[in-house]
């Protein structure tokens, strides 16, 4: 029986769904990183990935699409919920992973700054300075985690932090839209500057990766802010960032 890494990390997906649940985590822990020993023996690459419920995803998320697309193992190590300071842990939990692997992708800081709760201070409130200003702040953290990162993984790895999509909505459909994007743009600015200084790469693509798919849209990619999980991918939306990912990793 062929094994594909991506699928066997899918099991990993159980401990982000239902963190509270230690020993079942621990076992699908266990199960998986056993099984993607023998993927790995059928390729050279091994993709990991870290961070919150932007990577998490749900039963299908990009890293997983990613690695299914590149034909590599991949691991995903993200928990919903995460912060930049819990970075570390996913770290320890990812063990002999860390050595092995040759690309790692992640998002971190969503949860710092509360990109739902952000969007919808300027929507309400108008109050897009404020909300600037947190995202500014956030920087010297992002270095700092970007740099604990790139320290826990082999020399040569090739480490890409990811933007967050540009979900906000296009034609006037909730209020303040313009400084809705201006916050995004601003974000990702943020996050690729942090990037460069730590000295990782960048997936910048994977911002505009809602284009004509955006929140209100015919055929939105995330879901409203009138639905469970808001301001988060749906399962078109992992996919599509999941190719975004495969894409660039494929070109550089």
């Amino acid at each position: 029986m062929n094994i594909n890494g991506s699928e066997v990390a899918s099991f990993l997906l159980l401990p982000s769904v239902f963190p509270d649940n230690i020993m079942l985590a621990l076992f699908f822990t266990f199960v998986a990183c056993n099984l993607i020993v023998v993927s790995q023996q059928q390729s050279d690459k091994f993709l990991i990935a870290f961070g919150d419920s932007f990577t998490a995803g749900g039963w299908e998320s990009y890293p997983l699409v990613a690695g299914r697309l590149l034909n590599w193992p991949a691991h995903n190590f993200a928990q919903y919920g995460s912060q930049m300071s819990h970075i570390p842990i996913q770290l320890s939990l990812a063990g002999n992973a860390l050595t092995n692997a040759t690309h790692v992708v992640f998002t971190t800081s969503g949860n710092d700054l509360g990109v739902e709760e952000a969007i919808q201070q300027i929507a309400i409130y108008n109050n897009y300075a404020a909300v600037a200003n947190k995202v500014i702040s956030l920087k010297p953290q992002l270095i700092w985690t970007y740099q604990i990162i790139k320290g826990a993984v082999r020399a040569g790895t090739k480490i890409y932090a990811l933007p967050y999509v540009d979900f906000i909505s296009i034609g006037d459909k909730i209020p303040n839209e313009a400084d809705g994007h201006r916050l995004m743009d601003l974000y990702s600015n943020t996050i690729k500057a942090a990037s460069q200084e730590a000295g990782i790469g960048f997936i910048e693509p994977v911002k505009s990766a809602f284009a004509g798919h955006e929140m209100y849209s015919a055929d939105p990619y995330v879901l409203g802010f009138d639905e469970p999980n808001a301001a988060h991918p749906n399962e078109k939306g992992f996919y599509k960032i999941g190719e975004v990912v495969a894409d660039y990793i494929k070109s550089h």
